[in-house]
């Protein structure tokens, strides 16, 4: 049984007419006979009776014909989706964020106009840190990252998407909000709530080596996991912490936001980051969409 067989048949089942219907489907009328005897034997019972005007179905090829209709129609809703899973209109894209950095009204807005053109592919939403989001990348579990402070080389390509810049942060009741700091080695004696470096490593190299550079040597006396965490721990009255602006839609109750010159110099770049050898269609289109509303032009 040939897929042709089936809409050749159908043919011939709507026109009753093996006349007809060749001249419809293009077909010499012998070979189209020829070719309903052939599915018949394959069904292996009568599908149509021969008549001398014309044809009409059996029972069972009415049955057949409903059957031979869906069957055709799910082959074109399979050609439909390949394509366009092909063209990226269709699917599942992978992508990884800090839960604070969802926050950002570039990013929501990227988001937004994302679904609003690709409605049918579902964003796959992981809330991890920077360090996690890399080593998903590299094993092919995620399909974009959005962090700070991505790896240096050619392994990824990255974009752009928001610039930020960190914020000390701490007590309302406290001497630091009391008396602010001009520079970070202000706050050198003062107890520091920061993150394990195995979260993020990067992120975590790249300031602890700037605040060195600033003269500043952190006193850690607690950790969190991220900066929801760390801002709690401060807020239950220890120490202070530094975290990105974005991260303080609103400043929660008991904390106070304290700019440093020395902070606002460090450029944060909140970027989309992929694997260079990745392939996929919706991945492209996701970086065509932050191209666009970033740099007003089309991504190539």
């Amino acid at each position: 049984m040939e897929i042709r067989q089936l809409r050749y048949f159908i043919a011939v089942a709507r026109e009753l007419s093996f006349s007809a219907a060749a001249r419809k489907i293009h077909i010499a009328q012998p070979a189209l006979t020829r070719q309903i005897r052939s599915l018949e034997e394959s069904v292996g019972v009568g599908l149509l009776e021969r008549q001398a005007r014309g044809v009409t179905l059996t029972p069972a090829g009415k049955v057949f014909l409903q059957d031979a209709e869906r069957i055709l129609s799910c082959l074109e809703e399979a050609k439909h989706n390949a394509i366009k899973t092909e063209k990226g209109m269709q699917g599942e894209l992978r992508m990884g964020v800090t839960v604070m950095l969802l926050w950002v009204k570039e990013l929501s807005g990227l988001l937004k106009e994302f679904r609003r053109r690709y409605p049918k592919v579902m964003l796959k939403l992981n809330t991890m840190l920077s360090g996690p989001q890399i080593n998903a990348l590299r094993e092919g579990n995620m399909d974009l990252g959005i962090l700070i402070f991505p790896p240096e080389g050619e392994e990824f390509g990255r974009l752009k998407i928001y610039q930020d810049h960190l914020v000390l942060v701490a007590p309302v009741c406290s001497e630091i909000a009391s008396n602010p700091p001009q520079c970070l080695a202000d706050i050198r004696d003062y107890d520091f709530v920061w993150f394990d470096r195995e979260n993020s490593p990067n992120y975590y190299d790249r300031l602890i080596g700037y605040f060195n550079q600033c003269g500043f040597t952190p006193n850690i006396v607690e950790t969190g996991n991220d900066s929801v965490t760390m801002l709690s721990v401060v807020a239950s009255g220890v120490g202070c912490t530094i975290v990105p602006s974005s991260t303080i839609n609103e400043c929660p109750a008991g904390l106070t936001v304290i700019e440093v010159v020395d902070l606002k110099s460090l450029p944060l770049d909140l970027q989309l980051v992929w694997r260079q050898d990745c392939v996929n269609p919706m991945l492209d289109n996701m970086i065509k969409v932050a191209h666009e509303l970033v740099c007003g032009d089309d991504y190539h």
